[in-house]
């Protein structure tokens, strides 16, 4: 392997001395680099096992197709040294956390920023696949988090396959799909799916989907049991036609807890992904499907008039409890968008234009919001502001018309409509 102070020369030319070892894993080490020009970067060494031509022409032809998001942390250079090969990558700033670190609650994280994780997930993977590719190896490990923002960085992206190279790796126990488990397929973009389905429920239910009574009655989860558990018998701990699996009491509490907590239609792309989708990779949810489902959630939160935790409001029920206290909720205004979505008016929502738009625009990279929710300075009223270039019209309940030009405020009024350029929306009480 490398050791500090080590040249290694770029595929481009350029010359990258290695530095401190930043990790190590199954397939190598992982170390920091100095470019010539002082900047630095991180460097994957493989260790002696991988160092095989099919791997090394994988990654260059990763390296000349370039990252498919900027959520990616992409081979960008094929590094040599005699007869062996690396690659480097963009170095992962400090302040994205692990997500085994953000699940143990060693990192603090709130609701909004941890969905907005789960919809760049989503994001990313479908820009993935959009240029043929698909990663073959998701789980927990290759997954980074920023908790202030929600934003994401993927790793470990020199696995990734396509329709023209069969994959390096068939993926991460208790991640792969069960028909990979059953030893029937290779990683595609449906095992994919199945493996990103796994990755969102962990991150939003902080427990696995099949582990439920059944593994707590497992002795030992040798090769044979996790056959068993996540291939040939896999059951959904929340399916609605089979209860043998439900979370053992005491052992997988998490998930129940979010499970009561989540509005009816995040609950509803679960189940499909674990229930028909265990069974027919062809009806596992759409891309599609999980950004309608995960757009509403983060749509739906509220904060508790107590505590101020925050919350999900669900339209089908009557009250809304908080989770933490158990407080009843006042909830806020909310703004009905053209009969097919809402958006809960907090003290301090932001509009999107992706909430306001028929192009179905990405809620993982949303970019700058096009409107804020804002008190009045001196009165006890709160309006919607134009943060966009464009204006917006309204119409308050009494037939006014009013032009809402960028910088300017609608009163938050029952009945009041906003139009904006694609979309009617009105506001509507809870």
């Amino acid at each position: 392997m490398l050791k500090t102070g080590d040249q290694l020369l770029g595929q481009f030319g350029g010359m990258v001395t290695v530095k401190d070892v930043l990790g190590e894993g199954s397939q190598g080490a992982v170390y920091k680099g100095l470019n010539e020009d002082g900047s630095f970067v991180a460097v994957k060494w493989y260790s002696p096992a991988f160092q095989t031509s099919e791997l090394r022409a994988g990654i260059s032809e990763l390296i000349m197709k370039s990252a498919p998001s900027p959520r990616f942390l992409w081979p960008d250079d094929l590094l040599i040294r005699g007869g062996e090969f690396g690659y480097s990558m963009a170095l992962r700033p400090r302040n994205y956390r692990s997500v085994p670190e953000i699940l143990s609650r060693r990192v603090a994280i709130k609701f909004r920023e941890l969905v907005q994780s789960a919809n760049q997930t989503v994001s990313a993977f479908k820009k993935l696949q959009s240029q043929g590719l698909f990663y073959c190896d998701i789980s927990e490990g290759n997954l980074f988090v920023n908790p202030d923002t929600g934003d994401i960085l993927i790793c470990d992206n020199d696995n990734v396959g396509s329709t023209e190279r069969l994959p390096g790796v068939l993926g991460t126990p208790r991640y792969m799909a069960p028909e990979i488990v059953r030893g029937e397929a290779l990683p595609s973009p449906q095992t994919d799916s199945y493996s990103m389905a796994i990755l969102l429920f962990l991150l939003l239910f902080n427990d696995h989907p099949l582990e439920g009574a059944r593994a707590a009655r497992i002795r030992c989860l040798d090769a044979a049991a996790m056959r068993e558990l996540y291939g040939f018998h896999p059951t959904f701990i929340f399916d609605p036609a089979d209860s043998t699996n439900r979370p053992e009491s005491g052992v997988q509490t998490n998930a129940s807890i979010y499970w009561s907590m989540y509005p009816a239609e995040v609950k509803e792309v679960f189940t499909k992904a674990f229930t028909v989708g265990l069974h027919d990779s062809r009806r596992r949810p759409t891309f599609a499907d999980w950004q309608r489902a995960l757009g509403l959630l983060q749509d739906s939160i509220v904060y508790c008039s107590n505590c101020d935790r925050q919350n999900f409001y669900d339209e089908s029920k009557a009250k809304l409890k908080c989770w933490s206290c158990a407080s009843v909720i006042k909830t806020p205004l909310k703004l009905r968008i053209d009969d097919r979505r809402f958006l809960m008016l907090n003290r301090d929502t932001k509009l999107y234009s992706y909430q306001v738009t028929r192009r179905g625009e990405d809620p993982g990279d949303r970019g700058s919001p096009i409107g804020e929710v804002l008190k009045h300075p001196k009165i006890d009223v709160r309006g919607l502001r134009n943060l966009g270039k464009k204006p917006w019209r309204s119409v308050n309940p009494n037939g006014v018309i009013a032009s809402v030009v960028p910088g300017s405020s609608v009163l938050l009024s029952v009945g009041t409509k906003i139009e904006f350029e694609e979309l009617t929306a009105e506001i509507e009480s809870t």
